[in-house]
């Protein structure tokens, strides 16, 4: 089931277990699927929702204010 704008539960999962995890790899294990799904399901929930929820630098993300204030 897709809701608006095309955001699904999948894509909520994802980013509610990187925040309480700390990172994708973390995610991917707790949501008993490989780190690049995490990392596509995070990347369509940021073009979904229009603006980015973590930095991206030297292989670690960092959540962005946006994403504290969305979990």
């Amino acid at each position: 089931m897709t809701g608006a704008k095309g955001i699904n539960l999948r894509q909520v999962e994802a980013f509610r277990a990187v925040m309480q995890s700390g990172s994708i790899t973390a995610a991917a294990e707790l949501m008993s699927v490989t780190q690049p799904a995490v990392s596509r399901l995070i990347k369509y929930f940021e073009s979904r929702i229009g603006f980015a929820l973590f930095t991206r630098e030297k292989g670690r993300i960092r959540p962005t204010a946006e994403a504290f204030s969305l979990f």
